[in-house]
């Protein structure tokens, strides 16, 4: 088995966010790093102390939970309640929706203002392809 040689890494251009643990219960540490710095980490492994620790790209997407658009939460929503199954104006709590008539609240509004070329609707925020 070949090991791939180390990668050295200076404090330079690396800032420590927070931990935090996965669904799995695995320890996760996010860091910001300059454009040079993430470019060493692609597909790489990194050492901490005694550990290799994989390496992947983290993103937080802020959905709010009031009207289920992205991008800003609900103490400062300006939008109407929207029920994230059904795209329809009353709470998740309260949604009779079954399965086959989940309609994605995001892709909704972006077919009312794009009629030339509109996209699939019918499944939820909480889809995964």
């Amino acid at each position: 088995m070949k090991l791939k040689s180390e990668l050295c890494v200076e404090n330079e251009g690396i800032t420590t966010r927070y931990p935090f643990k996965d669904k799995r219960k695995a320890y996760n540490l996010v860091i910001n790093v300059n454009s040079t710095k993430r470019m060493k980490f692609s597909w790489k492994k990194l050492k901490l102390g005694w550990n290799m620790c994989n390496v992947d790209d983290y993103i937080k997407i802020n959905r709010c939970y009031k009207c289920s658009k992205y991008n800003h939460r609900a103490q400062k929503c300006k939008g109407d309640l929207t029920c994230p199954i059904f795209a329809e104006n009353h709470s998740l709590h309260q949604c009779m929706a079954s399965k086959g008539q989940c309609k994605y609240i995001n892709i909704t509004t972006f077919n009312k203002y794009n009629h030339k070329s509109p996209i699939h609707a019918k499944h939820s925020f909480l889809y995964i392809s």
